[in-house]
């Protein structure tokens, strides 16, 4: 099945190794995917993605020991650098939600300070499923000092707490784990509104097999999928874009749309 994976290397983006938001894409949005990987188009991540990423950089630099000042105003100055090359009506409302995130974050971190000793952000992680490679990238990785075993916990930075884990983030939970053999824990930092602060979640899944399976699954209709298609024509013909879809609401998304679909 491999080979189907190599067909367009050279032509898009190479769609090995995967991961997991590789898969995601493919799954649930699929001409998004297409864009992406088969025609090559590159798009830019919006603020929210931004929050989540400068808040997840703001704690990795308290966990190594600097300050919440120090790492917050270093927080704010990367958030306002990568936003610069980006379009965004919610930049300046997302910029408002860092500090409190991260200080929300870094007294969470503070709590187990004698039980954990934090190892690594950032991960990189390599695994085969279904014979395809994998790679990915671990948020903060921890020891407990008092069971000597490893785990890792994946920050995602969110408008509403979770009631329960959703199954992308399920998936992805469970290609870590098949990676590392290690627990993996969810930690959400909802974002405060005008009457309530932010607030903190925790989620854990208790069956990574269901999940891993659905990704198995995933694989193997990307692999027949990629053995039907022969060329860039062939994907574009296989492909109904709905126009009325939120993926198409950034517009650069949009224009790639309507140059490959013409609509």
């Amino acid at each position: 099945m491999i080979e189907h994976f190599k067909k367009f290397d050279g032509e898009g983006k190479s769609l090995l190794p995967l991961s997991f938001s590789h898969l995601n894409e493919f799954a649930f949005y699929r001409e998004r995917w297409a864009l992406r990987r088969i025609f090559g188009y590159e798009f830019p991540s919006g603020a929210s993605a931004e929050r989540g990423s400068a808040v997840e950089s703001g704690l990795n630099m308290v966990l190594n020991g600097m300050s919440v000042t120090d790492a917050t105003e270093k927080m704010i100055a990367e958030y306002d650098a990568n936003c610069s090359r980006i379009t965004d009506p919610k930049i300046d409302d997302e910029r408002e939600n860092l500090v409190p995130l991260l200080e929300l974050g870094a007294n969470k971190f503070k709590e187990f300070a004698f039980q954990w000793r934090f190892i690594e952000y950032q991960r990189k992680i390599e695994v085969e499923i279904e014979d395809i490679p994998f790679i990915g990238y671990t948020d903060f990785y921890f020891e407990d000092n008092n069971t000597r075993e490893d785990f890792f916990i994946d920050l995602k930075t969110t408008k509403f707490n979770p009631l329960q884990i959703s199954t992308s983030h399920a998936m992805q939970q469970a290609i870590y784990n098949r990676a590392t053999n290690a627990r993996q824990m969810l930690w959400y930092l909802k974002t405060p509104t005008k009457t309530k602060p932010a607030d903190f979640t925790q989620l854990e899944l208790s069956d990574y097999t269901h999940y891993l399976n659905i990704c198995k699954h995933i694989i193997k209709v990307m692999g027949n999928y990629l053995k039907s298609v022969n060329s860039k024509d062939d994907v574009k013909n296989s492909l109904i874009p709905n126009p009325d879809n939120w993926i198409w609401k950034e517009e650069t998304v949009c224009k790639a749309r309507k140059e490959v679909w013409g609509y």
